[in-house]
């Protein structure tokens, strides 16, 4: 028979103890900070609205919705699921992993239903294709305030959400 000795937290050193709180604490607020990540939605100044309810803007992201109420067609930019910004879209915004939302787009790309969306590798790349593309419009975890050339779109009335 095999003992396995076991340790009680009281026989731990002070030391140990305050070390071990601390290794708690920061995975605790490590995990609950990737969960709380805030998006804001960016536009180039040509299609998009400046206000949109998230329901729309989910149409919109899952290629329901295709051209904005002035006519111009709607271009998604994404950040590549492969990056942290992209997982937390993909969670947050299309309830799914990074890779079914690369299925999804497949899926209805091929049947013709929509064009994938341009993914970006960078925040800067995602701005930068916004700005230059009517009716783009792309989600960062934060805009830089240098960003002159998009607009932020606010959701249900918050600039971020």
């Amino acid at each position: 028979m095999i003992k396995i000795k076991t340790y009680h937290l009281s026989s731990l050193h002070p030391i140990a103890k305050y070390y071990l709180f601390c290794l708690l604490m920061l995975v605790i607020s490590l995990s609950a900070g990737a969960q709380e990540s805030t998006l804001t939605v960016i536009a180039n100044p040509k299609g998009a609205p400046a206000e949109i309810k998230m329901s729309e803007l989910k149409s919109v992201l899952m290629g329901e919705k295709q051209r904005w109420s002035n006519g111009t067609k709607v271009t998604i930019v994404l950040m590549k699921t492969s990056t942290a910004i992209g997982r937390i879209v993909s969670k947050k915004i299309y309830d799914m992993s990074a890779d079914e939302v690369k299925g999804y787009w497949l899926k209805i790309s091929f049947a013709g239903k929509a064009d994938t969306p341009k993914f970006c590798n960078t925040a800067e790349e995602l701005v930068s294709y916004v700005a230059d593309n009517a009716g783009a419009i792309g989600i960062l975890d934060k805009i830089s305030s240098d960003a002159t050339e998009v607009k932020t779109v606010t959701v249900d009335g918050k600039k971020s959400f």
